[in-house]
């Protein structure tokens, strides 16, 4: 079974990584009012609500996951506001970005500290053109500058990507072979994660692919991760996929999330959807913790988006615009 020939490929499209060619637009001229003007799906209710009974909902939860498509300006303008009136309602609270990499925090921490402007912490870290040409100063910068004004931290959450490709390359006892002071850069999990996200990620790699989904899927189930073939075609690729969710997660409960102090991640949609992978690992972690996942669309999704019998829904809100 002929599945994966480019992994990268296909690991850049699942997290959302496309690339906008044209200069972006920036998330103070997408010209809407975000907190107005687009639709917010309450999945429980498969309803629309306002603002208002969004940042009333998130009130009682510690952690708020924002899934997004990289290159989408007016998703870069939800999250925005929801960081924004976070860290504005509850002070202290902290962002985090699978867009930064844990031996980055230095960096950032610099940043924050006012050491470095804004133009150094975009060219040390290589972020210039995150989710498309020039999008770190369209998109995410305002951002951070907006946590920064509250008086909020910011976490570079996600694991180093050469870590990422070691796990891929050669499974997760390599990892373990690092030495400590560069191990704690980097997570994976003590099994894989299940159900609907599982089941999406070898339906795309299949339909991008030529492949059949059923039998990896089937060989999946019940998989041990010490038994993983590191030459397997399928399993490596989903493997590095689950180092992000876990090194992600286990930023979120190294921030010591609370409901008085929130921690914000901003994440490829595709981690955090019908109970992703950040969402499983982040609750095998820290099994109390309260969540709310909002997803951020350009436009509705063809499946059922408020969960059925087979999946659960895609998220707490689901938010659409263009």
């Amino acid at each position: 079974m002929k599945i994966f020939t480019q992994t990268s490929a296909l690991l850049l499209f699942i997290n959302g990584c496309s690339v906008t060619q044209i200069g972006p637009t920036h998330v103070n001229d997408v010209g809407v009012f975000v907190r107005k003007d687009l639709p917010i799906y309450q999945t429980k209710t498969k309803s629309i609500v306002g603002w208002g009974f969004l940042l009333e909902s998130i009130k009682g939860v510690d952690v708020i996951l924002l899934g997004e498509q990289h290159d989408h300006a007016t998703g870069h303008a939800v999250e925005l506001a929801i960081v924004e009136d976070v860290m504005n309602k509850y002070p202290g609270s902290t962002l985090a970005l699978e867009m930064l990499e844990r031996d980055e925090q230095p960096v950032v921490d610099d940043f924050m500290e006012n050491f470095i402007d804004s133009d150094t912490l975009e060219k040390i870290t290589l972020s210039t053109n995150w989710g498309g040409s020039g999008g770190w100063v369209a998109w995410y910068q305002p951002i951070i500058d907006a946590t920064k004004k509250c008086g909020g931290g910011v976490v570079a959450a996600n694991a180093p990507r050469r870590y990422v490709r070691i796990a891929r390359k050669d499974g997760f006892g390599r990892i373990d072979e690092l030495p400590k002071n560069r191990r704690v850069y980097v997570d994976y999990p003590e099994r894989l994660s299940d159900g609907r996200y599982r089941q999406r990620f070898w339906e795309l790699a299949a339909s991008m692919h030529g492949g059949d989904s059923e039998e990896p899927f089937e060989d999946l189930k019940e998989i041990d991760v010490s038994t993983i073939d590191p030459k397997d075609p399928v399993l490596p690729v989903f493997r590095s996929q689950q180092v992000w969710d876990a090194t992600m997660a286990q930023s979120i409960v190294n921030a010591r999330p609370s409901i008085s102090k929130k921690v914000v991640l901003l994440v490829g949609q595709f981690h955090v959807e019908y109970e992703g992978g950040v969402v499983q690992e982040l609750k095998k972690r820290m099994p109390n913790v309260r969540i709310a996942v909002i997803s951020i669309q350009r436009e509705m999704p063809d499946e059922a988006w408020w969960g059925n019998d087979k999946h659960p829904p895609i998220a707490d809100f689901m938010i659409v615009g263009e």
